[in-house]
């Protein structure tokens, strides 16, 4: 990191931000170590790349002989918000990483309206819902608002490299810090990891962004989407000429 003029800090010029990861990520995981690096709009979480050292991180440097922190876990957050400003600069970092290195996971998230509330007493109605997802009660569990599938596999789609799934509650979030309109009382995200393990350019990514569009469609009973912001998103990754603004959608 240092080589390539990242400046690493311990913490964020967000106070949020710094309160999340205090209470919610280093108290819970004792192995765990936060550091951050500004490359965008500090105001969210998508200006700051997140240098962890955790189990994973921790198990990759024994496993291959080297010291416990030789490893880390390089996290790119919050691209998956269009209702927040991402800077180009936080673009141009990460497609500066995409081409040099393999991506670990990578989350892929739809929104839209469901009247199914998401809580421990609709636990049989979600299980109803994603039951050709999940293997065993053992790989699902209720958060607060959130309805998490481990290891998911199905029948019908190649669910081959995917690591989990999450269904939460986006009005009941976002609604914490701003007044939201009634009509988005019911806004789900339906959240996929994928487990890649490759370069993005050796990677079939379009499969798998259909295999969640299916997931999607049949959860939030539509048949239409928006494509745009994605798109963009696509550009800003792997093309120069989006990021300096010579080419848009």
């Amino acid at each position: 990191m240092n080589d390539y003029g990242f400046e690493l800090k311990n913490d964020t010029r967000n106070f949020i931000i710094n309160k999340y990861f205090e209470d919610k990520e280093i108290k819970q995981n004792r192995d765990y170590d936060v550091l951050f690096v500004e490359i965008g709009n500090t105001q969210n979480l998508s200006g700051y790349i997140l240098v962890k050292q955790n189990f994973t991180s921790v198990s990759t440097s024994k496993m291959r002989k080297k010291s416990k922190s030789h490893y880390s876990e390089v996290i790119f957050a919050g691209l998956r918000q269009p209702t927040k400003e991402i800077s180009i600069s936080t673009y141009t970092t990460l497609s500066f990483f995409i081409k040099r290195f393999k991506i670990s996971n990578m989350d892929i998230c739809y929104d839209g309206l469901s009247e199914v509330e998401i809580n421990k007493s609709n636990l049989y109605k979600l299980t109803d819902i994603f039951k050709e997802y999940i293997n065993s009660f053992k790989d699902i569990q209720i958060e607060k608002t959130s309805f998490y599938i481990n290891n998911p596999s199905s029948r019908l789609i190649d669910t081959d490299k995917f690591l989990k799934m999450l269904v939460y509650d986006k009005y009941q979030k976002e609604s914490r810090y701003k007044k939201l309109d009634d009509e988005l009382k019911d806004w789900k995200r339906l959240e996929v990891t994928l487990n890649i393990q490759f370069k993005l350019k050796g990677f079939n990514l379009d499969d798998y962004l259909e295999d969640v569009q299916a997931i999607s469609a049949k959860y939030f009973k539509t048949s239409s989407f928006s494509y745009e912001y994605l798109d963009l998103q696509t550009k800003l990754l792997t093309d120069r000429r989006t990021q300096k603004g010579l080419i848009s959608l």
